[in-house]
């Protein structure tokens, strides 16, 4: 009864009528012009940084610190003039960070591979805000708020295989029982309660497609929508297949400091309104505009975003090409040469279920392989070729065959292809601009 009267409640406050109306207004976003939004972005930029310079301690003291003047930032373009911000700066400043109400205040974390933990605090408001940009985006694919869903994620614990919430006709499958011998009935239950979208962490899903291969069975699920991990192309080849579906991918963090929808053509749109974006060449600094009670204003992001140069921009900005994901997840060849989009290595190579790079010193790695009875001498020729294509010849590497579970994840079940555990520029540094 008691989970009953909370997915009731759930429902009715992430659902409510002030959510459709957010929903209306966001989907109008799609058709403004570029200077209606542009001006409108502007509005919102001045807005936060006026409130987060005024009532939050953390900003006061920043910004006495460097020596900025708030009158003399009236546009976007003056952003250049703020101080950058990290997770380390976050982490111990985050009650001086929040300047909404005690009674609105909604805790999150981050939950990356990296092993440091990021809580930060939301409102209602933006938790609506949040659902009305990702829904807009999967009704444009034929998703609607109603509709039977599967969710494979990390929302129960390990204790749960499955909930159901008969208000939003919702089915959630733990992602920690992802074994062979829960095939026949993860199979069983998606097939029986016929969803027509699955929400999942990318690395969920290739877990059960590989299992699904094993088995020889396949599913019709008419979309699926992936977040939380980046979506390598030999997974979307695979479970596409598996689950005879198509991926539609979307990029966020938990701090909700950006946003990015993949579009019909594989592009990734910028979500316009959400927050404004300054991409580098091995991070984003990110701007949100829809946290307005705890103010993450030029916070960066140890990802790496490839944009799209030469086709046309939409009302929010450049498009994006290419997601590579944490800076930190990449291979370090002795001259310093950083390569991140390793990916394509193990695409075509049918018997090979899970992959994994990890690096633990500048001059060799080892490639953890997880494969089906059906791997041979061919497989590994192919690998190899394809690694080398990538890597060059010269850089010394094992490849290991391992079982799913010496794969390394995070708590939530996170993926990534690339584990560097070598000490790199930059990290495990601890500030605070407070001190």
């Amino acid at each position: 009864m008691k989970r009953i009267l909370q997915q009731f409640f759930d429902k009715q406050l992430r659902y409510s009528p002030y959510f459709y109306k957010r929903l209306k207004e966001v989907q109008k976003l799609e058709s403004m012009k570029h200077a209606t939004v542009n001006s409108l972005l502007e509005k919102k930029f001045i807005y936060l940084l006026r409130k987060a310079s005024q009532e939050s301690v953390f900003y006061a003291l920043l910004y006495k610190k460097h020596k900025v003047n708030i009158d003399k930032i009236k546009t976007v373009g003056d952003l250049k003039y703020l101080p950058v911000i990290t997770k380390h700066d976050v982490v111990p400043n985050r009650e001086e960070i929040f300047i909404g109400s005690k009674f609105n205040k909604l805790k999150a974390n981050t939950s990356g591979t990296s092993g440091y933990t990021v809580r930060i605090y939301r409102d209602y408001q933006s938790v609506v805000e949040e659902g009305a940009y990702q829904w807009a985006h999967r009704m444009k694919f034929g998703h609607f708020p109603g509709m039977k869903t599967v969710v494979l994620r990390a929302n129960l614990n390990i204790h749960e295989k499955d909930v159901y919430d008969p208000f939003t006709k919702t089915l959630y499958l733990s992602s920690y029982h992802l074994k062979q011998q829960n095939v026949e009935w993860y199979y069983q239950g998606i097939k029986e309660f016929a969803p027509n979208a699955i929400f999942a962490y990318p690395s969920s899903l290739e877990s059960l497609a590989n299992f699904f291969i094993q088995a020889g069975k396949k599913l019709s699920i008419p979309v699926i929508f992936t977040s939380s991990e980046t979506l390598y192309s030999y997974q979307r080849e695979k479970i596409e297949k598996v689950f005879s579906s198509r991926i539609i991918d979307w990029y966020g963090n938990a701090e909700r400091t950006i946003a990015l929808k993949e579009q019909e053509d594989g592009l990734y749109d910028q979500v316009p309104l959400y927050s404004i974006n300054e991409f580098e060449q091995d991070h984003i600094i990110t701007t949100s505009l829809i946290n307005t009670s705890f103010p993450l204003i030029r916070y960066k992001v140890d990802d790496i975003v490839h944009l799209d140069e030469v086709g046309p921009e939409t009302n929010a900005g450049k498009r994006v090409k290419e997601i590579q994901g944490r800076s930190d997840d990449v291979l370090l060849l002795p001259d310093g040469t950083r390569i991140g989009l390793l990916c394509g290595a193990f695409d075509g190579i049918d018997h090979v279920l899970l992959s994994q790079i990890v690096q633990e010193d500048n001059y060799t790695f080892y490639v953890n392989v997880v494969v089906t009875d059906e791997y041979c001498s061919d497989d590994e020729a192919l690998l190899r070729k394809q690694l080398e294509e990538y890597i060059g010849s010269d850089l010394h590497y094992t490849i290991r065959y391992v079982s799913e579970d010496q794969i390394i994840k995070s708590k939530s079940g996170k993926f990534k292809l690339i584990v560097n555990k070598t000490r790199q520029p930059g990290q495990n540094v601890k500030a605070s601009v407070l001190n």
